[in-house]
């Protein structure tokens, strides 16, 4: 089950098939830090998953990477997230500006470069060539792809350490959920009869029962937090298509419009917070009883 406040800790000994660009197979990533095999594993192998990551927990754009290969024509190789500021952001840290980046890959490849804002059908078009297509019009993609379900936890895990390093703040319904404390006692009240009514409805009286009836609500929970996601995608997707086409306008009207989105894009993510919240507190009751 997808978690926004999913997490791992310790390490994982990861096989990439095919290998990364730098030619490794297998990969070991150790929560908490980013090292060379971090930078490889997101840099050079699953830079996609990792910035749509982030851009599911902040609502910032993607921003993909192209080269001119002489015997290849241009080949898509690299994708990030651009944040509010104008700067942008992947495994390796905080790039002043798209120019910055591009002159980056410059100076690495010595080709021709194309960095540009990326909607999500053209990351699958150009970038993720192989991945089901059917998954392009859900934001939460980068979680359905790998038979390893320990990935979306690493995926989320580093994209919160990303954020934070770059000194930007990770939203609220992205932290990772608290753990119960084990000491920590919690009385359950039964009902006598499971067939006993308050206000006309049926009450639950198994442990078994409630926590049935606590899981199911999580799950509907996390189809919220889903539809949220999306809206704050577009949301964020729209003020950016704005700003490419009315930044420089003088006209009040474009400025309301964009101003508006923002809004409506920090509104969702608030929304999303108080959802994860709930979601959290309905864990940690569950884990008491």
């Amino acid at each position: 089950m997808f978690r926004l406040d999913g997490d791992f800790e310790g390490t994982a000994e990861l096989h990439i098939d095919g290998g990364t660009s730098a030619g490794s197979e297998t990969l070991t990533l150790t929560s908490g830090q980013i090292g060379p095999h971090e930078e490889e594993f997101f840099g050079q192998s699953h830079c996609h998953w990792l910035a749509a990551a982030m851009s599911c927990m902040t609502g910032w754009e993607l921003v993909g990477v192209k080269l001119y290969y002489p015997d290849q024509g241009w080949t898509a190789v690299h994708t990030a997230v651009a944040t509010p500021d104008g700067a942008v952001l992947d495994i390796y840290g905080r790039h002043d500006s798209l120019d910055a980046f591009a002159e980056r890959y410059r100076k690495l490849t010595g080709l021709e470069v194309e960095v540009r804002r990326l909607p999500r059908e053209d990351l699958f078009h150009d970038h993720l060539t192989s991945t089901d297509p059917s998954l392009i019009d859900d934001p939460l993609w980068w979680t359905r792809t790998d038979p390893d379900r320990r990935m979306p936890a690493l995926y989320q895990h580093y994209a919160r350490l990303v954020l934070t390093k770059a000194g930007y703040e990770v939203p609220e319904h992205c932290r990772p959920a608290p753990k119960p404390d084990p000491n920590e006692k919690h009385n359950l009240a039964l009902p006598n009869s499971a067939t006993t009514t308050t206000g006309g409805v049926p009450t639950v009286s198994s442990i078994d029962e409630i926590r049935a009836v606590l899981a199911s609500s999580n799950e509907q929970a996390e189809g919220v937090l889903a539809a949220l996601a999306q809206a704050s995608q577009t949301a964020n997707e729209i003020q950016g298509r704005l700003h490419q086409v009315a930044a420089a306008s003088n006209q009040a009207a474009a400025h309301e419009a964009m101003g508006l989105y923002a809004q409506i894009t920090e509104n969702v993510s608030q929304l999303m917070g108080l959802v994860s919240a709930a979601r959290s507190a309905v864990e940690s009751y569950a884990a008491g009883l």
